[in-house]
């Protein structure tokens, strides 16, 4: 029997404004099937429920409201014994609703109804009326709060028990429950946090999925996942070649989108509810978002409507790809009509015109740039600041880690460039060392797991970066732009000019490469025509190499998202496809219940038995190599001979970064040093590409070599600190992902001399989604 019942105060807010999903919320519980939840997940639209294996904890949560600071505010409510929710009565639902409105009125530090008899006891608990109707005023419900520093609590939380009549024994009975207040809510945060589990079914839950999803039962459902799928041949014909200078009514007219593309297309969805487009590499979100862009300025022309879209992109490539896509596309009447008109620019360059700011007055016009200047500066900073508080850093096993091992400290820079971002900055910390330090809540999930010692060399490196980027160089970074831009944007001013110059529709193309400071300003873009904001977001969240915080929509001013899933169209072969899924599925946050099927990968496919193909495999360097950089360079040539003409050389690990670029600079072959994402590369010219993982998205190779996945190496060795560990292997995880699926016919990952393969490899190894492959001397 479950004993407890765990909701976020978000959830609680967004379930009292939704009364039928609340009512069937309490029939599910009511109905007795939610021990079902140690077992599997329920998830419908927003909402997800699961529980602890042994069924005693079941918590409920809207994924659009999480924090993304690994610790909610939860209310708890007892389910089970004399003062539990259950077993079911005749006034069951009026004291459920009245308990998740108590937890949504004091986790936010709201006073109750003065109506419903609210009292204060000895031990710190409170009681008020059971619930609205005659019968229910009999009753009272007892509850006690606890904020941080209670237990170990790091957010406040409220534990709920009742009905009952008598006050002496709700008084007695809450003092036992007050104990388990703080283990409860760590237990319910981790719920939150557990890898995927297998979505359940059961009878009880459909009056909740109607619930929530009343007319879309017959639409995506990509629930039934299985990675070992029988992968099928598409019946499109057309090859990828030919659509290159495709109009849009060629697109419309000639079959080759799929039918969750058609349909999303056709249906107008954005003028109801914004749209979150969700699908893996490969999918075409991005030739979605463009169709949907010009429908919607077609649709105002041919009725003579004003329209005004914009449509934004990560950096000034992205852009201009876009605006050559467009007018390919038939579109680039609408780049200059001031009627129905598209606006294609990065969120970096609008913040600057809006703003006012001149180009001197920012570190680069491109975000791209700017954001690999910060990390740049952050580094050197971090490494300043490390050297110089050696005493501290004696002190932090983590920190003495992080400053010997340069494969951690590249990755510990990036993630404080995302607390920078969003903990510092986005709170409005710069000034408050202190506050920073000393929080007893957490502000992030890398902010939570460091002890006071470890934040304040943070808090350092940021002051250190910004008298070098804000004082000595005097220029804004790209958070001092969005911040900027959203102070602007929050102004009485900009309410009334919105509707002139907001937009009707605004679309966002690879959503994930843009951080939470970034993402707040979307709402404030649209010109409040509609009740809702008319946004599109195309996201891959397994492109977001450094996720560390994971915010939801609603709870960055997007509300009431929509999720269109789309089908994989990959065009690599089975064996590479079911490699990039085994990545995936190891993670805890992006094989959800939203990732579409893979049983539906169809279009695209590259048969196994393609003379260019081979299966995916792990080459040791051989004992007679004079140096990995060479070995590297030799696989190379090999298959080039082979007559494999694009290839990627991905490095994972900075520790051979240098290497493999004198190497293949040295080697003669025809070079191409990818610096940043979205550049472009000829498709039918021969060449060699060398990058990182956060620069490939987007592209496609014939064949991929990934260097540095070693045991210790990717992802680096952590010790004593088992969260930030599996955090950074859910990061590598992502880079493996998104590395693999660039490949079309080969995946090959290279190990230096005497490396084991990390276990991430070892995994697929041991499930033969990759094999091992020995080299003689060459």
């Amino acid at each position: 029997m479950t004993d407890y019942l765990a909701i976020t105060q978000q959830t609680c807010s967004w379930l009292l404004a939704h009364p039928a999903v609340l009512s069937a919320l309490y029939q599910s519980i009511d109905n007795g099937d939610i021990l079902a939840l140690s077992k599997g997940e329920f998830a419908a639209g927003p909402l997800r429920l699961a529980g602890t294996p042994d069924g005693k904890v079941a918590a409920v949560w809207n994924k659009e409201y999480v924090s993304g600071t690994g610790h909610e505010a939860w209310g708890i409510i007892r389910l089970v014994g004399p003062f539990g929710l259950r077993p079911p009565s005749s006034i069951g639902q009026q004291v459920f609703e009245r308990q998740v409105y108590i937890f949504n009125q004091r986790l936010q530090g709201l006073i109750i109804d003065s109506d419903f008899i609210h009292r204060t006891w000895p031990n710190g608990s409170q009681t008020c009326l059971a619930g609205r109707g005659t019968e229910a005023r009999q009753f009272n419900v007892s509850y006690f709060e606890g904020g941080p520093g209670f237990g170990n609590l790091s957010t406040k939380a409220v534990i709920a028990i009742g009905p009952a009549h008598d006050f002496d024994e709700l008084h007695s009975a809450i003092g036992a429950e007050i104990s388990n207040l703080s283990p409860i809510s760590l237990i319910a945060d981790g719920i939150i946090d557990t890898r995927r589990r297998p979505l359940i079914d059961a009878p009880a839950f459909q009056a909740l999925r109607d619930a929530l999803s009343p007319s879309q039962q017959h639409e995506f459902q990509f629930d039934k996942v299985s990675i070992n799928a029988t992968f099928h041949q598409g019946s499109s014909s057309i090859a990828s070649h030919e659509t290159a200078f495709w109009t849009y009514e060629d697109w419309v007219s000639n079959g080759a989108l799929n039918e969750a593309q058609r349909r999303v297309l056709e249906s107008d969805v954005l003028t109801r509810h914004p749209v979150r487009v969700i699908g893996p590499a490969g999918s075409g979100k991005t030739l979605l978002m463009q169709l949907l862009a010009i429908r919607h300025l077609r649709k105002a022309a041919h009725v003579g409507e004003e329209v005004k879209i914009i449509y934004i992109v990560h950096n000034a490539a992205m852009a201009q790809s876009v605006i050559d896509r467009f007018r390919v596309l038939g579109a680039e009447d609408y780049l200059t009509n001031p009627v129905q008109s598209i606006r294609i620019t990065t969120l970096s360059e609008y913040g600057r015109q809006v703003s006012g700011l001149t180009e001197t007055m920012v570190i680069d016009k491109d975000a791209q740039q700017t954001k690999l200047f910060q990390l740049k500066q952050v580094r050197d900073s971090f490494r300043q600041v490390l050297d110089e508080n050696r005493e501290k850093v004696a002190g932090s096993v983590l920190m003495k880690q992080v400053a010997a091992d340069e494969d951690l400290f590249s990755v510990f820079s990036a993630l404080i460039v995302s607390e920078i971002s969003n903990a510092i900055k986005g709170r409005g910390l710069t000034e408050n060392e202190k506050g920073y330090v000393n929080a007893e809540t957490p502000l992030s999930r890398l902010h939570g797991v460091l002890d006071t010692v470890e934040r304040s060399i943070v808090f350092a490196t940021f002051k250190r970066y910004h008298a070098a980027v804000f004082e000595e160089f005097e220029m804004l970074d790209s958070d001092d732009i969005a911040l900027t831009l959203a102070g602007r944007l929050r102004t009485p001013l900009w309410r009334l000019k919105r509707k002139t110059e907001g937009f009707d529709y605004i679309f966002v193309d690879e959503a994930q490469l843009f951080n939470e400071n970034e993402r707040r300003i979307f709402p404030y873009l649209a010109n409040g025509k509609v009740a809702h904001t008319a946004i599109a977001l195309a996201l891959d969240e397994a492109q977001d190499l450094y996720a560390f915080s994971n915010a939801g929509l609603a709870t960055l001013g997007i509300a009431d998202v929509e999720d269109k899933n789309l089908p994989s169209n990959h065009r690599s072969t089975r064996e590479i496809v079911d490699l990039a899924f085994f990545f995936i599925q190891q993670t805890t946050d992006l094989f959800s219940n939203e990732f579409p099927d893979f049983k539906l990968i169809e279009e695209g496919m590259v048969s196994s038995s393609h003379q260019l193909a081979s299966p995916p495999s792990i080459v040791m360097c051989n004992e007679d190599q004079p140096s990995f950089g060479r070995f590297a360079v030799k696989q190379v040539q090999k298959l080039r001979a082979g007559n494999v003409r694009q290839i990627a050389v991905v490095c994972h690990a900075e520790t051979y970064w240098k290497e493999m670029v004198e190497a293949f600079t040295a080697s003669g072959l025809p070079l191409h040093l990818m610096q940043q994402r979205g550049e472009k590369v000829a498709p039918d010219q021969p060449m060699v590409i060398l990058s990182r993982p956060a620069f490939v998205g987007g592209q496609e190779f014939d064949a991929v070599f990934a260097v540095g996945l070693e045991q210790g190496v990717v992802p680096p060795r952590i010790i004593d600190n088992v969260a930030l560990a599996a955090a950074v292997e859910q990061q590598v995880l992502r880079e493996m992902y998104l590395v693999t699926t660039r490949a079309r016919y080969r995946y090959v990952a290279l190990l230096n001399k005497l490396a084991v393969p990390n276990n991430i490899l070892q995994g697929a190894i041991s499930e033969n989604k990759l094999r091992k492959v020995a080299v003689g001397p060459t």
